[in-house]
């Protein structure tokens, strides 16, 4: 009985395995009819990655014309890159995409999963095809798998083929700062890099070289510890040139889009100030010597009662010296010169304050209002050292001897709350003697004091200089020192009073590149945009006319420069996450794509499944008659 039942189940897995059993993977989709295949292709950086095939490029590009082989001529097929190119993106039949494919080139765009899968579904449901299917060819890495703009249908059949490089290693140049804002023509320079290295070895007296305005500045080396990062300074001293165009160069092969690193920024020269006195003839010597005298900065003075309210806008630093009264032209007037980025510093008059109108300024400033003068006869004893006013004035801090300004009357600040306030200078009550508020991107300062020697001997004191000078010096508005390709983001013209119809460009510091980009003018200030227009890294120049008039960098994103890629089993997960109901996952080795083509097309196949199966009760009876004859 047990070999007849053998040799039944035998007959039986061998007439299925000639039947070819099968299980669909497109269950409720069209799988017959015309055809449209959407094929993504990730041509991003990491993509030059390398593995047996070339680079990773090269190996998705070969998939991909294997997809398109295995077509019919009359199914439609379509090239999606990073580029989103619409033009590129046409209906071909599978010979016109497979001569597509050769001028597929590395892009620096680099998009999340999301994305491109909105992308590819948008257009197969234009295709006018009732047979839909996307495939993504990608190294799948995990800083864009990102799918949360992503509604999937039910109607689309969607493949994803890994691919992987051999090695996952990289080393790129992160990002760069000054520790402050304010540079100076000849003055020593320090930059600092950060260096990350994404692989899982100690990368050793790797060098680093420096050039600004096309001359080497300064060489360095590093050492970063795997799967960490290294700051590394530079120093150097800058030309007499008023723009300085830096690079960052090192060496890493074969990802070697973020081994530059570029940046631009201005010396600060001619800072102008204007000073409002309350007449005409009341001109302050301190303030004159202070800002009139150094050639950093060019002073106006002006009297408040005959002011030109439109020029304040080409002023980086208003200072109110003793006015009496603010009127309600001139409030208004510095609150919307303060929201265009000016810097304010506001010192009491020493006597016939109008402190109505004063704090009505100070309210619509979020400024802390100030009271009656009080008349105590005391010290400055605590500076804040923290503050960029006074950091690096001092060689010693805190010492407990150091000579700080008298003080015989002030104005009492009166604090409140809600206020973001930055105390400089306060007395030994606790009074407030200089305050720094934030008003947007601006800074406003107050004084307690006025300049006259009847209330402190604060304009006579060392401490007067450094202290005035720096504050004109920090109203130089904050540089962005690069900008990151991809990301949308207009840039801010300096205030300049360009004939009407004058044309803005911007050019490649090589001149082998230019365009003119779309100029608005957004609460005052002039905004350029770009459109995406520049698609290099690189240093660029911004002409008014055939006047050169500022600079800008901008560099690659650097998302693309960790290597961490999801394995098949993860990409399984994030599609079952984000709801996708067809889709498979293609492990492809050597030439098995076709065959999992077909899988895909018709489902996952059982007759070997079956042969084994019948061989194996083949087994079986062999082993019961032996028994049996036994």
């Amino acid at each position: 009985m047990l070999v007849l039942i053998c040799r039944c189940l035998i007959v039986i897995f061998l007439v299925l395995a000639f039947a070819q059993p099968y299980i669909p993977y497109k269950l409720g989709i069209a799988t017959s009819g015309s055809k449209a295949v959407s094929i993504f292709i990730d041509n991003s950086f990491s993509m030059l990655g390398l593995n047996a095939n070339g680079t990773l490029l090269d190996d998705a590009k070969n998939k991909a014309e294997q997809i398109a082989k295995s077509l019919n001529p009359a199914d439609k097929v379509q090239l999606v890159s990073q580029d989103f190119n619409a033009i590129q993106e046409r209906w071909l039949n599978k010979d016109e995409f497979i001569d597509q494919l050769k001028g597929l080139q590395v892009s620096p765009a680099s998009r999340m999963l999301g994305e491109v899968m909105e992308r590819q579904t948008d257009n197969l449901d234009h295709s006018g095809c009732q047979v839909k299917e996307a495939f993504v060819i990608s190294d799948f890495q995990k800083s864009a798998m990102g799918m949360y703009s992503y509604k999937p249908e039910t109607g689309i059949s969607e493949a994803f083929i890994p691919v992987s490089a051999e090695t996952k290693n990289n080393i790129d140049a992160d990002s760069c700062w000054f520790n402050t804002p304010v540079h100076l023509p000849g003055k020593p320079e320090q930059l600092f890099v950060k260096i990350t290295n994404y692989s899982t070895t100690v990368v050793s007296d790797k060098p680093i070289k420096l050039f600004v305005n096309g001359i080497e500045k300064a060489t360095a080396s590093f050492t970063a510890n795997a799967n960490s990062s290294a700051i590394v300074p530079l120093s150097y001293v800058p030309d007499k040139a008023a723009l300085q165009q830096g690079e960052i160069k090192m060496e890493d092969y074969p990802i070697t889009f973020d081994d530059n690193l570029f940046f631009s920024y201005k010396l600060s020269t001619n800072i102008p100030v204007l000073c409002i006195h309350p007449d005409s003839l009341k001109m302050n010597t301190s303030l004159n010597y202070l800002y009139g005298k150094d050639s950093l900065f060019a002073l106006k003075d002006a009297a408040a009662g005959h002011l030109d309210y439109s020029t304040f806008s080409a002023y980086r630093l208003i200072i109110l010296d003793e006015v009496t009264s603010i009127t309600s032209g001139m409030e208004n007037e510095l609150a919307q010169y303060l929201t265009k980025g000016g810097g304010l510093f506001i010192i009491p008059p020493a006597s016939g304050i109008d402190l109505d109108s004063y704090n009505k300024l100070f309210g619509a400033l979020h400024l802390f209002p100030i009271g009656n003068v009080d008349t105590s006869h005391l010290k400055v004893d605590k500076l804040n050292y923290q503050s960029p006013i006074y950091a690096g004035v001092f060689e010693q801090k805190e010492h407990t001897n150091m000579d700080l300004p008298m003080v015989h009357k002030h104005y009492r600040i009166l604090h409140s709350s809600n206020v973001l306030y930055e105390n400089l200078m306060r007395l030994d009550n606790g009074d407030d003697m200089l305050d720094m508020f934030q008003y947007g991107q601006s800074h406003v300062y107050l004084l307690s004091v006025s300049l006259s020697d009847d209330y402190s001997n604060f304009r006579k004191h060392a401490i007067f200089v450094p202290t005035l000078y720096n504050i004109g010096l920090y109203s130089t508005p904050q540089q962005m020192l690069y900008y990151t390709l991809g990301k949308e983001q207009p840039l801010e013209v300096p205030n300049l009073n360009l004939p009407e119809g004058t044309l803005f460009k911007i050019k490649s510091i090589s001149d082998t590149f230019s365009f003119l980009p779309e100029r608005r003018v957004v609460n005052d200030k002039t905004m350029l945009f770009l459109h995406n227009q520049i698609n290099a890294a690189g240093n660029y120049k911004l002409f008014a006319g055939d006047s050169l008039i500022s600079g800008y960098s901008f560099n690659y994103d650097r998302k693309e420069s960790e290597m961490t890629l999801l394995s098949p089993t993860a990409i399984d997960s994030l599609c079952k996450n984000a709801g996708i109901k067809n889709f498979s996952v293609l492990s492809v080795t050597g030439d098995t794509l076709p065959a999992l083509l077909n899988e895909v097309n018709r489902g996952k196949f059982y007759w070997k499944y079956c042969i084994l199966l019948a061989l194996l009760f083949l087994a079986i009876e062999e082993c019961l008659l032996r028994l049996w004859k036994e």
